[in-house]
């Protein structure tokens, strides 16, 4: 969301008229977010939750503060912008991304990309109250329905385990809740920044407090230099953090927001198929109803998004 909310301050040139590299940024998108969860679910048996992607987003945000260097574009960040990445990088990477990885210690990969998707509901939700408060319409209260009936049944309460199973994927909702915010915030942020230096600023501000929090918790003498620990750090920084979030950065000016937006779609249903294939995770039949009722209350949500507009 931070390269949406950015993505004004580009340049003007206008690439739309090459398809092929339209087609590369959008499986950029789809492929390599939807990975995400399964390289995540990987590094996370390996390495402890928050220092995993405390590290992560430091390297990330270093790597794109140094392109933004070496295209010249203005790096420093007004007043105004530090608080901007300030509460970004709190509600998007501590509280949303750090929610997500403690979480993928417990749960299947599919399971945390299908919960991810309950995002829209917690917006018709936040959309209810404050001083911009408007209340839903009919078509996103059904929506709202849909995806919480939806996510219960992909939380799947009834399988053994009692609280401690639950637990992870209640965890993952909040992440969900902050995401939300951070999403709507970004909204009215209107940075002049240029894309790479506010994601770098964001990436680096928010891995440092994920860093600090492991640190906190005593995860340093868990941490272990090894190949099969540290290949999906390396995947996720590279490919995850930089190629598909410029990606995703470069298609919103280019794009509708509709088209756009499918990746809400397609990234869990790739995360699932990945995670049946390399992990062997399976979901049970009251899941993969939870799955299309969340999918068709989206629909629903952004429906109504577009009919108010």
């Amino acid at each position: 969301m931070s390269a949406e909310s950015a993505s004004s301050s580009q340049d003007g040139h206008d690439d739309s008229g090459h398809p092929i590299r339209m087609l590369a940024a959008f499986l950029a998108v789809y492929l390599i977010w939807g990975s995400s969860y399964l390289a995540t679910r990987i590094g996370v048996r390996e390495l402890p939750p928050f220092l995993f992607g405390g590290a992560r987003f430091v390297c990330a945000g270093l790597l794109m503060l140094g392109y933004a260097r070496w295209q010249g574009l203005r790096q420093l960040p007004t007043r105004g912008e530090w608080r901007d990445v300030g509460i970004t990088a709190f509600f998007g990477f501590l509280i949303a991304n750090g929610a997500g990885v403690w979480s993928l210690q417990y749960m299947p990969s599919n399971q945390s990309a299908m919960l991810n998707t309950t995002v829209p509901c917690w917006m018709v939700l936040l959309g209810a109250f404050g001083r911009r408060a408007h209340r839903p319409g009919a078509l996103a209260l059904a929506g709202l329905l849909l995806g919480t009936a939806g996510a219960v049944l992909l939380i799947d309460p009834w399988r053994g385990g009692g609280p401690a199973n639950i637990m992870p994927q209640l965890v993952l909702i909040v992440g969900c809740l902050g995401w939300a915010i951070n999403s709507m915030y970004q909204r009215t942020m209107g940075s002049r920044l240029p894309v790479a230096s506010l994601i770098g600023w964001q990436m680096l501000a928010g891995g440092v407090m994920l860093s600090l929090l492991g640190l906190l918790c005593g995860e340093a003498s868990h941490w272990r230099w090894q190949w099969r620990s540290l290949w999906p750090l390396a995947y996720l920084v590279v490919a995850a953090s930089c190629v598909a979030h410029t990606s995703f950065a470069w298609l919103a000016p280019r794009t509708t927001p509709t088209l756009l937006g499918t990746y809400a779609y397609v990234n869990p249903l790739v995360a699932t198929l990945l995670g049946w294939l390399v992990l062997g995770e399976v979901l049970g039949n009251g899941q993969w109803l939870g799955m299309l009722l969340v999918f068709a209350g989206v629909l629903l949500i952004d429906r109504a998004r577009r009919s108010g507009r």
